[in-house]
């Protein structure tokens, strides 16, 4: 299993080759063809061939086929950010906003899709400024664009991360009052919510808790993805007491539901390889092994599977390096150097880089 992980590292996963839809609930529909997608709907032609509707708050994700040739460039892209290779996938991703053949009606969608994932990748590069004029191009581009809400959700998680605080309120301000101007789903009323009560500070330990678990309760219903996101924190709140095993089964449920978007499924996955983490430590002997596997499993999930999970991946790379030297067997130290070495390569101005090094006495 570590080993298929540690591969994993390496592998892009294939373009897409139909459209498909897939929803907050967990499910992947299958369509004949995208036909529009706004920040209100999507509208897609069955695969019996009829024409239908989906409320854009009941769907994550809009894949497109990606076999044209036309669209060779933009699959490279996608491929790219599947590695983690962002600064080709924003390269590549210049020449598809350039082209003017995919300006026509057949493709026009390709332009929403392309400045997302830009911003997307700048993102994961630390890029708050370049995420900013990214997504504010898409915003003016693109008025009615599907991901008017996420983008505005990138930028304050962008802006939060470089610890622009204020900054980062004032777009989680801005999307709660697109609801109500632009009529965009409530789900992002609910999201700005979170987004403010997380840059609150003066909230810690069980006060913390308690003000997440009321927003979860609030949105468990009707807005599961919202939901999802505040058990994540209240399992870091949960793994930060010392918790463990109370933590284990938010981050469990939040993976099991089917509910939660990529980046709540990154901090689930990191959320439940800090339980084993921490709680090897408190072990000996073929226990503590058999946690410090399970802790770099989890890990290396954040790392193969959630690349662009900026805040958690040079943590997760940490981490599992650390737990999969702690296994003391031959393979998994040379798994652990591994990690180490594409941490130093792909994050060297990481903290976690540093702490690594010192600890390790690496250069």
């Amino acid at each position: 299993m570590l080993v298929a992980f540690t591969t994993a590292l390496l592998c892009a996963a294939a373009a897409p080759q139909e459209d498909a839809l897939v929803l907050t609930n967990g499910k992947v529909q299958t369509v004949r063809r995208i036909k529009a997608e706004t920040f209100k709907e999507v509208i897609y032609q069955t695969t019996g061939g009829g024409e239908s509707r989906k409320a854009s708050e009941d769907v994550l994700e809009v894949r497109h086929n990606l076999t044209a040739k036309q669209l060779t460039e933009f699959a490279g892209a996608v491929d790219a950010m599947e590695i983690g290779d962002f600064g080709k996938a924003a390269t590549l991703l210049d020449g598809v906003l350039v082209d003017q053949a995919l300006e026509r009606s057949s493709f026009a969608w390709v332009r929403q899709h392309a400045l997302y994932r830009q911003a997307r990748c700048f993102y994961a590069m630390a890029r708050p400024k370049d995420v900013t004029r990214v997504v504010d191009s898409l915003l003016t581009s693109v008025p009615d664009t599907f991901f008017y809400a996420p983008a505005l959700m990138v930028k304050a998680e962008s802006l939060k991360i470089a610890g622009q605080d204020a900054q980062a309120k004032a777009v989680f301000e801005q999307l709660a009052s697109e609801v109500a101007n632009k009529g965009l789903p409530e789900r992002w009323l609910r999201e700005a919510e979170l987004g403010q009560a997380l840059l609150d500070k003066s909230l810690r330990g069980k006060a913390k808790e308690r003000l997440l678990a009321g927003l979860a309760e609030k949105n468990n219903a009707n807005f599961p993805t919202v939901a999802s996101r505040a058990n994540v924190e209240i399992g870091n709140v949960m793994v930060s007491s010392k918790e463990y095993d109370k933590a284990q089964g938010f981050f469990e449920r939040i993976v099991k539901g089917g509910s939660a978007d990529e980046m709540t499924l990154a901090g689930a996955y990191a959320g439940l390889g800090d339980c084993h983490y921490y709680r090897a430590q408190g072990l000996a002997g073929t226990r503590q092994r058999d946690e410090y596997e399970r802790a770099a499993l989890n890990h290396l999930r954040v790392i193969t599977m959630h690349q662009d999970a900026i805040a958690l991946v040079p943590r997760s790379h940490y981490h599992a390096a650390v737990a999969l030297r702690n296994m003391k067997q031959t393979e998994t130290i040379k798994q652990a150097r591994q990690l180490a070495s594409r941490l130093k390569r792909l994050y060297p101005q990481s903290p976690w880089w540093t702490k690594l090094a010192q600890e390790w006495q690496l250069r």
